[in-house]
């Protein structure tokens, strides 16, 4: 906590009350954040970046926030920072009230497809380009030589030769699918990145009080952005009802394809943390792995 509260200070708070608003976050190589209460007052939230985290790419990140903000969306836009502390940034945003909801109904996961297809629309005309340090996850490529895939699958091989071909074989099939249905040459633009349930909060009439967590917009496709979002029917619906463009037949078709680079990109990532951590959750790349076949 004596941590804490000298890189508030270094941020130019005052801090009366700092809690996580998760647990867990403390060890963690991701995103770490904690409610910080000033002593005049203000309600704001602590944000630690991922290790993987620059100011430039940083700096992507606020533009976006700012451009929602002019717009009249609730999002956590910075306040202050960022500032460098124990290898890490760190930087205070908008404090975004009411909660997600717990177990989405029908209706609900239609209105969250209606609530991003207005964000896109919103964030339609920003012209930034590509996020530094970002790259489309169907650019396996890529992706896969920023995030060391092929040291990740050997090290994996180490100790579960299996995983380790199955993963390989995933990757494989994966690149055959983007190439089949053209995932690179989908229309894009800038998207959230993790338009998930619990990405969303409303307010105690159960109308919406504002998105958070935009660590991961960058320029993508809409399809990647439901895909990502864990869409189904009844969300693909309601972002159709409401977008200014629906998708078109070669979006529409990229969706089941798109689900498959995703579980490879979840293998992905996991084979990264692994390397910084030293343990591989082979529970999850196993799931990964088998959702990636059905």
């Amino acid at each position: 906590m004596v941590a804490l509260r000298e890189v508030t200070e270094a941020l130019g708070f005052d801090p009366a009350r700092l809690e996580p608003t998760r647990p867990g976050d403390d060890d963690s190589v991701g995103n770490g954040n904690w409610h910080l209460w000033t002593s005049d007052g203000q309600h704001h939230i602590l944000r630690r970046y991922h290790l993987l985290r620059t100011e430039e790419d940083l700096a992507y990140e606020t533009q976006v926030l700012d451009h929602l903000t002019r717009r009249g969306w609730c999002v956590p836009a910075r306040v202050a920072g960022p500032v460098q502390y124990g290898g890490r940034l760190w930087g205070v945003t908008r404090f975004v009230p009411g909660k997600p909801h717990q177990d989405e109904t029908a209706a609900q996961q239609a209105e969250r497809g209606e609530v991003l297809a207005r964000l896109h629309a919103d964030l339609g005309d920003l012209a930034l380009g590509s996020r530094p340090g970002f790259f489309q996850p169907a650019d396996l490529d890529a992706m896969g030589e920023f995030q060391g895939w092929d040291q990740g699958v050997e090290l994996l091989r180490r100790q579960r030769p299996d995983l380790a071909d199955r993963a390989a074989r995933a990757m494989d099939s994966a690149k055959e699918l983007v190439q089949e249905y053209d995932l690179l040459g989908l229309p894009r633009r800038i998207v959230h990145g993790d338009f998930a349930r619990w990405n969303l909060h409303f307010d105690d009439d159960g109308r919406l009080a504002g998105v958070i967590d935009f660590d991961l917009c960058h320029l993508d496709s809409c399809v990647w952005e439901l895909v990502i979002a864990r869409a189904q029917r009844e969300m693909l619906a309601g972002y159709q009802r409401a977008a200014v463009a629906p998708l078109s037949e070669h979006e529409l078709a990229a969706i089941e394809p798109l689900r498959v680079v995703f579980r490879v990109s979840m293998v992905m990532a996991e084979l990264w943390n692994g390397r910084q951590t030293g343990r591989f959750d082979e529970a999850m790349i196993d799931r990964q792995l088998a959702a990636a076949r059905s």
